[in-house]
């Protein structure tokens, strides 16, 4: 899978804070790489999978959420849990790459994060995660899309007059993953299903 640099930039350039711009940039990143991984406990490691491709995919994508939502992902032992939950999604040929990847964009996402004012916030969510479906199958290789998939951020400022909303932007899950056919691809080993770049 690959990003889709258009959708990126149109995102980023969106609002005129620069520093929204730079979080929105890496966010999106971030989703990118997401998409070309998936995980396990710290404990299941070296199993990783799962024993379908929807619930894979599903799974993935609710620990990315997890890992985006952790208050403490500023630090560093913790960004490195979440990459090797992540890693641990993707075949076993991929996880050292992908762990590497994974910590990167951890650590840019949470330098994006403290790019934010002491009185914002941001808030991201992975919306219709639940409607996985399968379009292809071949017992080695599958193929899966999450039709109804977005990508939501929004950013509060807390003022002494209450919280409110100043920014909000929901993309398309299938733009940011870069197939064109919005699908993300599995591989079966060993009789578990893992993400897989290609």
């Amino acid at each position: 899978m690959c990003y889709n640099e258009g959708a990126m930039v149109r995102c980023a350039c969106l609002h005129k804070f620069t520093n929204v711009r730079y979080l929105c940039s890496v966010a999106l990143i971030m989703w990118f790489l997401a998409a070309c991984t998936a995980a396990p406990t710290a404990d299941e490691a070296d199993v990783g999978g799962g024993f379908s491709p929807e619930a894979v995919t599903e799974s993935f994508f609710e620990d990315l959420q997890r890992a985006l939502r952790d208050p403490n992902l500023h630090q560093e032992e913790v960004r490195s849990f979440w990459a090797e939950r992540l890693a641990g999604y993707f075949a076993p040929v991929e996880r050292d790459a992908q762990r590497i990847a994974l910590r990167r964009a951890l650590a840019s996402f949470a330098s994006g994060l403290r790019q934010l004012a002491d009185d914002e916030t941001a808030i991201f969510e992975l919306r219709g995660l639940q409607s996985v479906e399968k379009v292809a199958d071949d017992g080695e290789r599958a193929l899966v899309r999450l039709p109804s998939a977005m990508i939501a951020m929004t950013l509060v400022r807390t003022t002494d007059r209450g919280s409110f909303v100043f920014y909000e932007q929901s993309i398309e899950l299938s733009q940011v993953i870069g197939r064109s056919d919005g699908t993300v691809p599995l591989v079966n080993i060993d009789g578990r299903w893992y993400l897989t770049e290609g």
